[in-house]
């Protein structure tokens, strides 16, 4: 978790300097597009990925409502549902963190706008809104990919046990 934060933040300073260094320019209103559908791509993926867990890990869902109520999921079964539910989950936490800082960019435009300092340097601000921008997309991009991941996780495991079954029901 340590070295992917790193990573991020590394992403981070390294566009942000080429923005700088290069002097890119662009229009707000094509940052906000872009920032809109980071929002879409999250709310889709925290909206999905949640009914993932609230079907197929009730238990999970359980804890998270009362944690007095029942015991950790067992998965013990299977070391690959632990690993698809960690994914999920990794996924969702990802596109809600996507969502808060859309959120506080959003907030922050709206509060700082009319200061001289941030008039006066609206070409680094906007600079480095894009390393930002570009930082949330990489985050989202890695939960749409651990959907992905998840889903052939349990493609995998539902050929698996439907090839079981089928050999089992041949003997």
């Amino acid at each position: 978790m340590a070295k992917n934060l790193i990573a991020h933040l590394f992403a981070f300073v390294a566009v942000t300097s080429l923005c700088i260094y290069f002097k890119i320019h662009y229009a707000f209103a094509d940052l906000k597009s872009f920032t809109d559908v980071l929002l879409n791509v999250s709310g889709a993926v925290f909206t999905l990925m949640g009914i993932w867990i609230a079907f197929l890990y009730p238990n999970a869902l359980s804890r998270i409502v009362d944690p007095n109520r029942i015991a950790v999921a067992d998965f013990s079964e299977s070391l690959n549902e632990s690993k698809r539910l960690s994914a999920i989950v990794g996924s969702v936490l990802k596109s809600a963190a996507v969502v808060l800082a859309i959120m506080t960019m959003t907030l922050s435009k709206v509060i700082l706008s009319n200061i001289d300092w941030v008039i006066v340097n609206a070409d680094l601000i906007k600079q480095i809104a894009f390393g930002i921008s570009t930082s949330l997309f990489l985050i989202q991009a890695e939960a749409v990919i651990g959907v992905i991941f998840a889903n052939v996780m349990f493609l995998n495991d539902l050929h698996t046990k439907r090839a079981d079954k089928q050999v089992e029901n041949d003997y």
